[in-house]
């Protein structure tokens, strides 16, 4: 058996050659002819790995099939170790090309010696890198959140020349066809640049606008680029021209980011991230099982509705008759999934979910969806596999084998801790998958790769690194299966982990020692790579080297550089561009309901899971914007508001906008349960799980909407915010709680703040002197025990661990306000910039909208980070403009994203 494997292997090497050659014609017939782009189909899963079995960019080759025909087997041991100082993002996999190894991480580009570990050269970076590089033709190509496309000689690190014309950070990894470095963009584009040494090196050849951010990796396929976009669909670009091939119907899930599209046989397949909120009303919660208990996970809706009677070790469907294609595997129909996924219009609560789908694939020529129908009934059924992952972010992607078969982890048993497993697919047998090995829990993530008939494992938190064959008399290996830390003492000196569990519990802190935490690694995962006899991962920020040869031990550690301080890219002029376009998505859109985000195992903050639900929210960031647009859009601006105040203040003072009315900030079609519950969440006039009954930061933001928009009846509005008022704070209010819960008291500070300053706007300080005395001496109260209650260190540590840590960076800052910070700062001002430089320290990637790291179970980092830092390094440390522009990232929503746009205006207004 194993000498066929070989000849198989051969043979595909071989053919590799051929395709390799072919796929880079330049030939006018193929550079010209979109029919012929689109039709001709190329059923080798592996067209451009290198002949010395290279892994040269992410996934391995450009149609991103993650395998290549280096197969590494036998008694391999851990050879050498070496932990790197700056963070590496959990989704960032290690290339190799040329007996190097490369490592992005968020303070540049490590190139290590594969076969001892020692560095070969660095290139460091001011900014975080994207995503791993692509090494091709002796060139390194790689984008940062510097806005830039970096080329850089692979052999030495030489800086040869970099692409600055993006408008943001680069967070897909690029791909190198046809002389063009082809890389998506966070402003919405995919960018062909001319490769090193070509004609147009380092120009712009062509450039594709999306509709919304592109965050995911693209993957090409005879001279086609597909990709997904942060508005839910699928595009294909022709790679010569930059021209529109097909642009699909709107995808399943809540967004596309973290890994890339796969391509197989005549499709080309993306993995979605589910569009429920675990743990939250308008999320798993609306989903009530029929005995009438909400569902607390979309895991357990996904397991009750494949095995709705709940037997324990009942597989997802019976034994099938085997077949060849299997190689020895057991075959088991998956009807249970299949119907699971079903478009059936009948009402049933626990099958016929096609919107739950986990993968989407569609006609490579058209985009259509693939669909069968395996039971005759008339209704389509789709890739039967399911989710398994954490409860935010994109699932891992799928692998294509050798044998031209998919390969992914898929539900596969019941119940307790329901268990998944890998398994083979062949579209010739649609209903039906091959057992092929590495069974876990579907709760723990896992990133799979192949090398020959190899399948390697890299199950999250440092749990277990294995491999199995995917035929049934194919060797099984481990590398290691949670004893890590025993293999590799302190391999994890850069992370802090919490004792008694299997890592479940602990976060990146560099050398900082903080207990303050951003990113754990029980979301997105990177994959085994196999190369020249050798097997390489990192895990909890460290090279892992498996293999035969001499065991060399731990590494020094790869400490961090400093480098020289960039000039921007965007000028103060781009700034006022970009918040007019902000702003006229949300003057086209009209009233906009709360943003739809999920990060998981976020429920003990559910006061803060919908996004801009309060209406002081548009009231004060479109206030702020006002002065810096232009006259006709200030027009717009007044009419927005004023019907705003109309609404949601006047003659009701509202605490909640509610879900019932409004367009949607982002571009995904909910869940059918989701979007008929909205209706259920009309406007509150009370606030929850907050120890006011009305938000007094709302008393800041009429101030500011006072102050700024002509025309608006300042009596009036100090009339309703003082019906609201209550002063002193309430009593359940206490130190202890402030310590928990310091935005509370940043707010109530902004609120008493904005009081006075309304009360003087109005003229009323003489006549309701009693009451601004009262307010003044409440406010001197809060604000010299914001100053001896300041700590910048979480409340929640190691001994009394809690999914509240999800905002110990944002806690200090939210609700803070320019009269705020400059009281920090001068009252504390050592440790105002000993907080902020630690939290950067420990979450290098603060400033990323949407960024793809969290603590616990989850992927999704919440949103308050990226505008709460931002605003604390403006508002307290007096960053200058040339500082600031650096951490504008894109927003967070297709539209009416108010950090973004609060960001872009404190940037316009810094010196």
């Amino acid at each position: 058996m194993m000498r066929k494997v070989n000849s198989m292997l051969l043979l595909f090497s071989t053919l590799t050659i051929i395709f390799f050659a072919a796929n880079y014609s330049t030939s006018p017939a193929l550079a010209s002819s979109d029919t012929t782009l689109t039709t001709t189909n190329v059923f080798l899963p592996i067209i451009n790995t290198p002949v010395e079995h290279d892994w040269p960019t992410v996934a391995g080759n450009p149609q991103r099939t993650s395998w290549t025909p280096e197969e590494v087997t036998g008694n391999v041991h851990l050879e050498w170790y070496r932990p790197i100082e700056a963070y590496i993002p959990q989704n960032t996999q290690i290339i190799a090309s040329g007996g190097l190894l490369y490592v992005s991480t968020s303070n540049g580009l490590y190139a290590l010696n594969a076969s001892n570990g020692n560095l070969a050269w660095r290139f460091d970076t001011e900014m975080p890198l994207g995503n791993s590089p692509t090494v091709a033709d002796g060139v390194v190509y790689v984008g940062g959140y510097d806005r830039k496309l970096h080329a850089l000689n692979a052999s030495n690190g030489q800086h040869l020349w970099s692409f600055d014309g993006a408008g943001a950070g680069y967070s897909a990894n690029p791909l190198v066809v046809n002389g063009k470095v082809i890389v998506g963009n966070r402003d919405g584009s995919m960018y062909a640049i001319g490769a090193h040494d070509t004609a147009q090196q380092g120009q712009l050849i062509w450039k594709f606008t999306a509709g919304g951010a592109i965050y995911q990796t693209a993957a090409y396929n005879n001279g086609v680029v597909y990709f997904a976009a942060g508005d839910n669909h699928a595009y294909a670009v022709n790679a010569n021209t930059g021209q529109l091939v097909w642009k699909s119907n709107q995808l399943p899930g809540l967004q596309f980011q973290s890994y890339w599209p796969v391509i197989f046989q005549d499709q080309v397949i993306f993995t979605t991230a589910y569009a429920y909120r675990d743990g939250l009303e308008l999320g798993t919660r609306t989903i009530e099982h029929p005995d009438g208990w909400p569902y607390g996970r979309y895991l357990d809706m996904q397991l009750y509705g494949v095995w709705p009677e709940q037997v324990e070790g009942t597989l997802v469907g019976p034994v099938a008759n085997s077949a060849a294609w299997a190689h020895g595997k057991t075959i088991l129909n998956i009807n249970r999934i299949t119907e699971y996924l079903e478009n059936n219009p009948a009402s049933d609560p626990f099958k016929y979910k096609p919107w739950r789908r986990a993968f989407a694939s569609l006609n490579m020529s058209n985009g259509i969806e693939y669909t069968f129908d395996s039971d005759n009934d008339g209704y389509a059924e789709y890739l039967p596999a399911l989710w398994w992952g954490a409860g935010s972010g994109n699932r891992y992607p799928a692998i294509v084998g050798p044998d031209n078969i998919l390969y992914l982890g898929n539900i596969y048993r019941c119940c307790s801790d329901e268990k998944g497993i890998v398994m083979g697919w062949n579209p010739d047998s649609p209903n039906l998958m091959s057992v092929v090995g590495g069974m876990g829990a579907l709760a723990e993530p896992q990133a799979i790769s192949m090398g020959g008939s190899m399948v390697y494992r890299n199950l999250c938190c440092d749990r277990v690194g294995d491999s199995f064959s995917i035929y049934s008399d194919g060797p099984t290996g481990t590398l290691w299966s949670y004893n890590l830390d025993d293999q590799a003492p302190s391999y994890d000196a850069m992370w802090n982990i919490i004792p008694g569990y299997p890592r479940l519990w602990g976060w990146y802190e560099g050398q900082a020692n903080s207990i303050n935490a951003a990113y754990h690694n029980h979301g997105d995962q990177n994959p085994i790579i196999p190369y020249q006899g050798q097997l390489f991962a990192h895990r909890s920020n460290a090279i892992l080297a498996y293999g035969t040869g001499t065991v060399r031990g731990e590494l020094p550690t790869i400490a961090i550089n400093n480098v020289t301080p960039s000039s921007p890219t965007l000028t103060e002029s781009d700034l006022i561009s970009l918040l007019e376009t902000e702003i006229g998505k949300m003057m086209d859109a009209g009233h906009l309901r709360p943003g739809f985000y999920n990060v998981n195992q976020f429920s003990l903050w559910k006061e803060f899971a919908d996004y801009f639900d309060n209406p002081g929210d548009t009231l004060y960031v479109l206030s702020l914007a006002y002065p810096h647009v232009s006259s006709e859009l200030q027009q717009e601006i007044r009419d927005y508001l004023n019907q705003e105040f109309q609404t949601y203040f006047d003659p009701n003072m509202y605490a909640t906008i509610g879900w019932d009315t409004g367009a949607a900030r982002e571009d995904v079609t909910l869940p059918p349960e989701i979007q008929a519950d909205l209706s259920n969440y009309p406007p509150r006039v009370q606030s929850i799980r907050f120890s006011w009954p009305y938000p007094p930061f709302n008393f800041y933001a009429m101030w500011q909407y006072a102050a700024t928009i002509p025309g608006v009846d300042v009596g009036r509005v100090y009339e309703l915010a003082k019906s609201k008022l209550v002063v002193p704070v309430p009593s359940l209010v206490t130190n202890d709680y402030l310590l928990q819960k310091p935005f509370e008291m940043n707010a109530y500070i902004a609120g008493y703040t904005g009081f006075l300053e309304l009360q003087t706007l109005a003229g009323m300080s003489g006549t309701d002197a009693a009451l601004r005395t009262q307010v003044t001496n409440e406010l001197n109260r809060l604000r010299n025990l914001r100053v001896t209650l300041w700590d910048k260190d979480s409340y929640w540590s190691v001994e009394n661990f809690s999914y509240r840590k999800h905002l110990d960076l944002a806690r200090n800052y939210i609700w803070l306000t320019p009269e705020l910070g400059a009281y920090l700062n001068q009252q504390l001002p050592g440790q105002m910039v000993t907080a902020v430089t630690e939290y950067e320290t420990i979450a290098p990637y603060w400033f990323v909208s949407r960024y793809e790291a969290a603590i616990g179970e989850s992927v999704m980092s919440n949103l308050y980070n990226y505008s709460a830092l931002f605003q604390a390094k403006a508002l307290i440390l007096g960053a200058s403009q040339t500082e600031l522009i650096k951490y504008l990232d894109v927003p967070a929503f297709q539209r009416g994203d108010l950090f973004y746009i609060q960001n872009l205006v404190t940037a316009i207004e810094a010196d």
